[in-house]
């Protein structure tokens, strides 16, 4: 299941994983965009970003069944590894936001 972060009234952050559910990122990701906030999916490693773009996908199918259109931004992002060798990955920070 994914990892809630608030970063600001305006934001959240969503944390994909290997194991996230894409139904479950969908409903709460969707939640987050009709309230007018922006989502952030973040990613590290193959299978997190093949959750998260299958999601995006189910999320802009969605939501355009209630007339919004989706835009979504991928960049590249580096993320602290809280381990025993604090490692930095590289990952990927898909940006989410309801056009108006």
């Amino acid at each position: 299941m994914e990892k809630l972060q608030k970063t600001n009234e305006e934001e959240k952050v969503l944390l994909v994983g290997k194991a996230t559910s894409p139904g479950a990122l969908r409903t709460a990701a969707v939640g987050h965009l009709r309230k007018g906030k922006v989502v952030h999916l973040d990613c590290i490693g193959v299978a997190a970003n093949y959750i998260a773009t299958k999601t995006i996908i189910m999320i802009r199918a969605f939501l355009s069944t209630m007339g919004y259109e989706l835009e979504y931004t991928p960049i590249y992002k580096d993320y602290i590894l809280k381990d025993s060798e604090d490692r930095i990955k590289t990952g990927i920070r898909w940006t989410l936001t309801i056009k108006h």
